[in-house]
């Protein structure tokens, strides 16, 4: 069995096929000797019954008239006859058992006088006896006479005519089986090799293909093996095939994919943006372009195993919630990024979920905005200037009240001074304490100025709409008031937080509550339908959303201008008036903070601008 085991398939196809035909043709053999004995021995007998009764048609008289010399003529005419090769001897005997006749010329066997002493001569019988170390079958047949039985002739058929036969035929037998056996040994290697040709080709191809080589069946190839197997279309021809038609498939996955391979490497060895890889659950640095090492100063040995969060303002919740599979998308805008030495930069970040090396992994690709960033935060400066500018009349005469305060304080305390006369205590207490409120409500203007023309940055922090609101009001508040305009406050004072910048947002409502003052303005000096302004800032949140509306009634916006207004340079005023780029400046703002603006008006009624933040809440 070991043996067998080690053969290869052919072979042992070869061996199973062959070793097959020659067992069902040895079985075919036996049963044809068997039945061709059964067939010749039944034969055998019928001849010697008929040889009998033959002999006992033509004995009846001189068995009856004891007749033993004519009796012995018979007996040897028919063992010397032309059936002397059968017949192994003949006895005639009367009914007594009496020995009549025989063909003995040697003496008569011991055992056949038994048999012919206790014979049965009524009815015909055969046994099978040996005679001088002779296999024969005696057959006996009654001689009758009427209804009397007179006698009977016994012979005897050598059993060996029956060998030499079979031995005949079995020398022909043999020689049928080394024909059949030479025969199918050719067709049994035929067969293997028809079976294992397609085989042995499959193997080869699998070979080459675990050794890495695709390129194993050339066009060449397929048209040979094509012609071969077109005679044939049995289950090996058709695994063969399937088995060059994956394989080619594979080939040409395998070529794209490398093709892909090579464009991923120049894009992320080349791109214009750092690139990092990053696990998806932790978001370690796997891998990093030469553009991270040259933007943050990083070798690329030191960022591979370093936390992404590690390098700049991200959290992981913007990576787990705010991408969908498959798809391209902005995580975040202005980040911060800090550099090996201390530095920062800021950056756009994109990410896309993909595989590397058999990992999930994100593609963060961090676009350098730091310039961008600059350019933004100066314009947003100029808008500031450009606001206080317009505000510098009403500024001046809010901080000159103060100071009109204080000078004729001062110039009490002096007057009495030189006059020499005596300053009630209690009054001049009270002038030192008015001219102390006037100098602090002067500083405190200042101090407003100052924080709010301060040039802002792009951190984020928790913070309160509704402060941002009221230092806006501190500001400008008494100046509206002062051009007939009011200014309603309408704030839930259970907003929620966001996650912004005061000085930005400050920015913000300053633009809008300066571009309401005026609209309300030109309303009242071209239509003169109404006698005073209204500006109203509602402030309300739910779960989700914090909302900052900021309402008019002034002249309003033409629906024609509607799409227009966001637009950099954009402006409706008159030349020197507006470079239009207030409410740019403001989305942009809103959209840093993932925020919306949106804006409803009606010509000649008034505007309506409300902003969505989202709330602050501890898990973003």
């Amino acid at each position: 069995m070991k043996f067998f085991n080690e053969l290869t398939l052919k072979n042992k196809i070869f061996i199973s096929s062959l070793g097959f035909i020659i067992l069902v043709s040895i079985l075919i053999g036996l049963f044809t000797r068997s039945l061709l004995i059964t067939s010749l021995t039944s034969e055998l007998k019928k001849r010697g019954i008929g040889i009998a009764q033959g002999v006992a048609d033509s004995s009846r008289v001189y068995i009856l008239t004891k007749n033993r010399a004519e009796l012995t003529a018979l007996a040897y005419d028919v063992r010397l006859g032309n059936r002397k090769d059968m017949v192994k001897y003949l006895i005639i005997s009367d009914n007594q058992g009496n020995i009549l006749a025989h063909t003995f010329t040697t003496g008569f066997p011991l055992n056949i006088k038994t048999i012919v002493k206790d014979q049965d001569y009524k009815k015909e019988n055969i046994k099978s006896i040996n005679v001088d170390r002779h296999s024969v079958f005696h057959v006996v047949v009654p001689v009758e006479e009427g209804i009397y039985t007179i006698g009977s002739v016994q012979v005897g058929l050598d059993k060996q005519h029956i060998e030499e036969l079979i031995s005949d035929l079995r020398l022909v037998f043999l020689s049928f089986l080394s024909l059949v056996t030479i025969i199918f040994f050719f067709l049994s290697h035929r067969l293997s090799l028809y079976i294992t040709k397609p085989i042995f080709s499959l193997i080869r191809y699998t070979d080459q293909l675990t050794k890495g080589n695709f390129n194993i069946i050339s066009k060449d190839d397929l048209e040979r093996q094509a012609i071969e197997t077109g005679a044939r279309d049995d289950e090996i021809t058709q695994l063969t095939n399937s088995f060059v038609k994956m394989t080619s498939q594979l080939k040409l996955s395998t070529d794209r994919l490398k093709e892909s391979q090579e464009k991923y490497r120049s894009l992320f060895r080349s791109g214009p943006n750092p690139i990092f890889v990053v696990n998806k659950k932790t978001f370690v640095i796997l891998d990093a372009n030469p553009n991270v090492t040259e933007l943050f100063g990083y070798e690329r040995e030191d960022l591979l195993g370093m936390s992404l969060f590690s390098l700049g303002d991200l959290a992981d919740g913007k990576f787990v919630h705010k991408y969908p599979d498959g798809e391209t998308v902005v995580i975040s805008s202005k980040v911060k990024f800090y550099k090996k030495d201390g530095g920062s930069v800021f950056v756009n970040i994109h990410a896309t979920p993909s595989e590397y090396r058999n990992e999930d992994v994100i593609i963060v690709a961090a676009t350098d905005i730091t310039e961008l960033v600059e350019k933004d935060s100066q314009l947003i400066q100029a808008s500031k200037m450009t606001n206080l500018e317009k505000m510098s009349a009403g500024i001046a005469h809010e901080i000159s009240q103060p100071l009109n305060a204080i000078k004729m304080g001062s110039e009490y305390l002096c007057m009495m001074t030189e006059r020499k006369k005596k300053i009630n205590e209690d009054n001049h207490t009270m002038v030192l304490e008015e001219i102390s409120t006037q100098v602090s409500r002067a500083a405190e203007i200042v101090g407003r100025l100052k924080t709010f023309s301060r040039k802002a940055d792009f951190s984020r922090e928790v913070i309160n709409i509704n402060d941002c609101i009221h230092s806006v009001n501190k500001i400008i508040g008494r100046q509206i008031t002062l051009q007939n305009i009011e200014l309603i406050l309408n704030l839930d004072k259970s907003v929620s937080s966001v996650l912004a910048h005061n000085n930005r947002m400050e920015q913000v409502i300053f633009n809008l509550v300066t571009n309401a003052k005026d609209a309300v303005n030109e309303r009242i000096e071209t239509s003169k339908d109404i006698e005073k302004g209204m500006i109203t800032i509602s402030t309300f949140s739910d779960n989700e959303n914090v909302s900052v509306t900021i309402s008019d009634n002034g002249a309003g916006i033409e629906p024609d201008q509607m799409d227009s207004i966001f637009e950099s340079f954009y402006t409706t005023k008159e030349m020197g008036e507006g470079l239009g780029l207030g409410l740019s400046i403001i989305r942009g703002i809103v959209r840093d903070y993932n925020g919306t603006i949106s804006v409803e008006s009606k010509p000649g009624s008034g505007t309506s601008f409300r902003i969505m933040l989202p709330a602050y809440s501890k898990e973003n």
